[in-house]
């Protein structure tokens, strides 16, 4: 009996020391854990903790957050890529072998004969004065109080930007889309918001007008007239489309420019004319054009190089609607959308301060 007690005696005292160890141990990892913070925890269960030399993971945008589908990196909340974070088109983002492709060309285009600040692509052998017309004051004059003054459409509602930039394209890629996120209206949107930012009124109409390509300024100029009707102080329409540049070897052509840091779309005015009076209802195109080129001259002041020359053609493309009426064509169906949405909010700038100076 007493060799019984002895022993459990014993094994109560081991189980004390044993007990006693274990919460001294505990007491000491606590005071450590708080000096070394939630690192010390991750390295308790087996994890260890990165150091803070180490790259941090790429970080997954909050919901809600404007992104590009690239390969490599997320773009800002803003929808805009930063030159100085973003990446050229990766050797690791090769295209699908089962797809035809072709590369694409970032370039930045120039040329024109020299008015003023900027350059004009003049093909209308009217043998019009355009440094005498640039000094003539355009015929708008808005009020800028918020009332509908502007009107934004599109002609080629569907025409497309890409999602993103890799180098090279897809032959069967679709260049139209009913996605307006992702077409000319993105553009035109953002433009509206610029002007609107500016005190002016606009009016952005989003009809689809190419279902059928065949009959599309039919279609917009029954858009125009509605708008007119609606709203008779418009003074000034913009049509806003996008171009397409392909070369004999199938090289696509991404014109792009740096404004501030960022990638934009080089956008193209275009002017019309009516050099021999052959339409008979655009007799006002000289006004138009005192209006396009003031704005070139603005865009070239405050973005130097965004604008392509000014597209100076025997053209009318509804542009004898108003006598503020103009056509911009921002980049290629191989410039992003985020291109494309920064260029029409310099566009929108630009134009807010050239209507602002003929009030």
């Amino acid at each position: 009996m007493k060799k019984g007690i002895t022993r459990w005696m014993k094994n109560l005292a081991v189980l004390g020391s044993v007990f006693l160890c274990v919460w001294c141990a505990a007491m000491k990892f606590q005071d450590w854990a708080a000096e070394q913070g939630g690192d010390a925890l991750l390295f308790a269960a087996g994890m260890k903790a990165q150091a803070a030399s180490e790259t941090p993971p790429t970080p997954v945008p909050e919901e809600g957050a404007v992104q590009e589908e690239t390969s490599q990196y997320f773009l800002p909340d803003d929808g805009v890529v930063s030159l100085t974070q973003a990446l050229d088109p990766q050797t690791s983002v090769t295209p699908d072998p089962n797809r035809a492709s072709a590369p694409v060309e970032e370039i930045q285009l120039e040329g024109g004969t020299q008015v003023g600040n900027f350059f004009v692509k003049d093909s209308t052998g009217s043998g019009t004065d355009l440094n005498a017309a640039l000094q003539e004051t355009p015929s708008v004059h808005l009020k800028g109080d918020g009332s509908v003054e502007i009107l934004i459409y599109h002609t080629h509602t569907s025409e497309a930007y890409s999602s993103s930039y890799t180098g090279f394209y897809y032959t069967d890629m679709e260049t139209r889309t009913g996605n307006q996120d992702q077409s000319v209206v993105a553009a035109g949107e953002e433009l509206k918001r610029a002007l609107e930012a500016m005190g002016f009124g606009v009016v952005h109409d989003t009809t689809v007008n190419d279902t059928l390509y065949n009959g599309s300024y039919d279609r917009s100029w029954e858009v125009i007239q509605k708008n007119l009707e609606e709203y008779p102080t418009i003074q000034v329409t913009i049509d806003v489309h996008r171009d397409s540049m392909t070369t004999e070897s199938g090289v696509k052509y991404k014109p792009t420019v740096t404004v501030d840091g960022r990638k934009a779309a080089q956008v193209m005015l275009i002017a019309g004319c009516d050099a021999d009076g052959g339409w008979g209802d655009f007799p006002r195109w000289e006004e138009n054009l005192r209006l396009a080129l003031r704005v070139q001259e603005k865009l070239q002041t405050l973005y130097p190089g965004f604008a392509r020359p000014l597209n100076f053609s025997n053209s009318k493309y509804n542009m004898n609607a108003t006598p503020g009426s103009m056509l911009v064509e921002v980049g290629t169906e191989v410039n992003t959308v985020s291109e494309a949405r920064y260029a029409g909010q310099l566009v929108g700038q630009a134009l807010g301060q050239v209507l602002k100076e003929c009030k």
